[in-house]
């Protein structure tokens, strides 16, 4: 506060102490161990005494003129000490607290102000060092206040340990009041059942320790409720005991906390537990950390591991790989993977043709990668079921090429046989030239080779029947040993019961005759060829490898030769297509694939077991069924049955066409031919679809047999349909016989059986 402002700028008017009073004054100053000065009505320094002037800073007596005691204060302190001097009578006042700025430095204290009016216009200011007072209470209230804001429960006693200071969070935790507490022990807060601990703890704080456990607590209501409780005793500097203070902590939510902890990792264990993976945990060293129980379950050897012993807690993971180089270079792929913190996956074959799955993740916590987790996957079943994916996708191209090549074929058989059946009926009664027969034999083994690149092709039900399979056994047995070698024996050991399976039984015939032959070609030298079969529920083995129920009721056909043997080099290609042993021109690869493809689409399995030199066994595992065996009828009719009508031929093929038009006319029926959907849809036009039965072909450039039936049925309703061809899938039959009401006639068919179709096609066709 400037003179200008609230004092003036002169003292001209100013009382003057006598000299001797100013004597007086001076010999208190200067014998007082605080700093005084005595100041004027404005705040001039008129004296100050040698304690006040090295708190000031002020050199000497003569600078007092020059300042006011209010430029040391701060502006709230000097209005505050203005207001007192301007009293014409006050009595001695106290000011705590202020601020003073001192010296030069301006180095800010804190003081007591004790200002005493002196009369005629002077007052006395003592400046009294408070700083350390003022820090000893600032401590305590800030300690009181942290105690207070704390929820943590507080409480000191005295020394008969009585409580005399709670603090604010007692009454919030316990229930009781300020009021119920202070007076009385601790006991009335513990659980009756506490009292062995309560004894402890005013045990240890008589000797002088401090204490710190667990207690349970009642609120004021009865509510039990843990704490975690930490008593030290109060010393006065005799070392008398004053008391102690006691802090407890509800750890009602800790330990809710501990337990979910606790249920989360054995949660979390459970589903370790349950991964049918061996799980390595590790630290950066490399150490582990954690293991599964699953690696008991699998062989020593997996995944680069070769355990000799149990791993436990703590061993170098590095020490648990098979060989030294293998250690190294994991060590490089888990120092990768600390570094980036991603994920790598190796496959890896073991003994017994184990195929494995490593995968190296970074074990984290947060953000921080802290270890790795070595992962091992027992691999082997996929590897199979891949290895019989792949076989069943070569066996899908193959048979898409068959298919294809089939149509064509079975159109040529078509015409072969086709012109022999009517040669024959032109020839009437007269006898045919042997050589003619033999066409028409080769043609019919042409037929059935066309008929089993079909069979890699496609599953039909077309043909599945129920049957015995001790049958065809028979029938093979009987076969073969009209057809074998002499340096061959045989043993044909069909079971005593039935074993009744349901498949198409000309393809059974067809996988046991490639079987056996193949026997045969493995023993140039001879040798004994077993054929034998059992019922058989399925062993875990097989149920696992095969994928089905463990007990599951099948039937074994073994056929077993004493011959060369399979090497097990080539084992795995045998199922191939096109891939064989045999010298060129001896053998096409096709028997085998052949004969796995159709065991497969019977719902069946084929094992494989050979050794070097000593001969091989396949077994063929089909389901058996119980249901009556199929039975058949075979109705003959005449070579060709003649009928009237007028019949549309749709081929692209010429041939065909030709021969088709050919035996039709000879039936006595009016022909149209088309080479083609749009062609047949103009003869229609032009007939006005007076047409009683289409004949048509299936695959053909542009509109499909199928798709032509549609549109003809669609707008000439009245007509019927025979469609004609080598080669259809289960779901183009249902459309063709349910959606359009069309018959099929599988090609190449005879005469006598496509005659015998269109009249009763036709004939239906009339009658309704």
């Amino acid at each position: 506060m400037h003179e200008s402002g609230m004092h003036g700028t002169s003292d001209i008017d100013e009382p003057r102490p006598d000299e001797a009073r100013a004597e007086l004054w001076r010999s208190v100053f200067e014998s007082s161990e605080e700093a005084q000065l005595i100041c004027t009505r404005i705040g001039r320094i008129h004296e100050i005494n040698r304690k006040g002037a090295q708190l000031l800073g002020i050199a000497n007596q003569a600078e007092c003129a020059h300042v006011s005691v209010f430029d040391a204060l701060s502006p709230p302190a000097s209005k505050r000490l203005y207001d007192i001097f301007q009293r014409a009578v006050s009595p001695p006042e106290t000011m705590s607290a202020i601020t003073l700025l001192s010296g030069a430095g301006y180095v800010r204290l804190i003081v007591d102000l004790q200002v005493t009016h002196l009369g005629g216009g002077f007052w006395l200011v003592a400046i009294k060092d408070a700083s350390r007072r003022w820090r000893m209470e600032s401590h305590v209230q800030r300690l009181i206040a942290a105690v207070d804001s704390t929820t943590d429960v507080f409480f000191l006693t005295d020394s008969e340990l009585k409580l005399t200071f709670v603090n604010a969070a007692f009454q919030n935790v316990t229930g009781h009041t300020i009021e119920d507490a202070l007076g009385r022990t601790a006991d009335f807060l513990r659980d009756p059942g506490e009292a062995p601990k309560i004894a402890e703890y005013i045990k240890r704080i008589q000797q002088g320790d401090y204490w710190t456990g667990e207690l349970l607590n009642r609120r004021s209501d009865g509510t039990p409720y843990p704490v975690e409780s930490n008593v030290s005793p109060i010393h006065d500097r005799t070392g008398k005991l004053l008391g102690y203070v006691a802090c407890e902590r509800d750890i009602t939510q800790k330990r809710k906390m501990q337990e979910q902890i606790v249920r989360e990792r054995n949660f979390a264990r459970c589903i370790v537990s349950s991964i049918d993976s061996a799980i390595y945990t590790m630290d950066r060293d490399y150490r582990l950390t954690h293991v599964n129980e699953v690696w008991q379950r699998f062989p020593p050897q997996h995944g680069w591991l070769n355990l000799k012993k149990e791993p436990q807690t703590g061993d170098s993971f590095l020490d648990l790989i098979c060989d030294s180089p293998k250690a190294i270079e994991l060590q490089v792929m888990f120092a990768a993977v600390l570094r980036t913190g991603q994920r790598q996956d190796y496959q890896v074959s073991g003994p017994g043709k184990h195929e494995w799955l490593v995968t190296i993740s970074p074990l984290k916590n947060d953000d921080s990668v802290v270890g790795i987790i070595y992962k091992v996957d027992d691999q082997t079943k996929i590897h199979e079921l891949q290895a019989q994916l792949f076989q069943s996708q070569k066996m899908e191209t193959i048979g898409a090429l068959a298919a294809g090549v089939a149509h064509d074929f079975n159109n040529l058989l078509q015409v072969i046989r086709g012109n022999l059946t009517l040669i024959a009926q032109d020839a009437q009664n007269r006898p045919i030239d042997a050589r003619f027969e033999h066409i028409e034999e080769a043609a019919a083994r042409a037929a059935d080779i066309t008929d089993q690149l079909l069979s890699i092709s496609r599953a039909s039900d077309e043909k599945m029947i129920v049957f015995d399979f001790n049958k065809i056994i028979k029938e093979v047995g009987v076969l073969t040993q009209r057809s074998a070698r002499g340096n061959i024996s045989f043993a044909i050991t069909p079971w005593h019961q039935s074993l009744k399976v349901r498949m198409d039984a000309n393809r059974a015939h067809q996988v046991l005759l490639n079987l056996v032959v193949n026997a045969q070609d493995a023993m140039p030298e001879g040798g004994r060829l077993t054929i034998a079969s059992k019922p058989v529920t399925l062993p875990q083995r097989l149920a696992a490898k095969f994928d089905c129920p463990v007990g599951a009721a099948f039937m074994c056909c073994s056929v077993t030769d004493t011959g060369m043997g399979i090497s097990p080099e080539i084992k795995d290609r045998i199922f191939d297509p096109f891939f064989t042993t045999k010298e060129k021109g001896k053998g096409t690869g096709l028997g085998l694939s052949i004969v796995h493809t159709v065991i497969r689409q019977s719902g069946g399995y084929l094992e494989v077991s050979s050794e070097v030199g000593k001969g091989a066994t396949f077994e063929i595992y089909l389901p058996t069924v119980d249901a009556e065996v199929t039975s058949h009828a075979k109705v003959e009719g005449p070579s060709m049955t003649k009928g009237t009508g007028r019949i549309l031929v749709v081929d692209d093929l010429d041939l065909v066409r030709d021969f088709t038009n050919n035996f039709l006319c000879s039936a006595g029926y009016e022909v149209f031919v088309a080479a083609e959907a749009g062609e047949a849809l103009t003869i229609l036009e032009r007939e006005n679809g007076a047409i009683d039965l289409m004949f048509t072909d299936f695959n053909m450039p542009g509109m499909s047999g199928l798709e032509l039936i549609q549109e003809v049925a669609a707008r000439w309703p009245a007509i019927k349909f025979i469609l004609a061809s080598g080669y259809l899938d289960d779901e183009e039959r249902e459309r063709i016989v349910k959606e359009c009401g069309a018959k099929i006639l599988k090609k190449p068919y005879n005469v006598r059986e496509a005659t015998a179709l269109i009249l009763n096609v036709i004939r239906a066709q009339k009658a309704s």
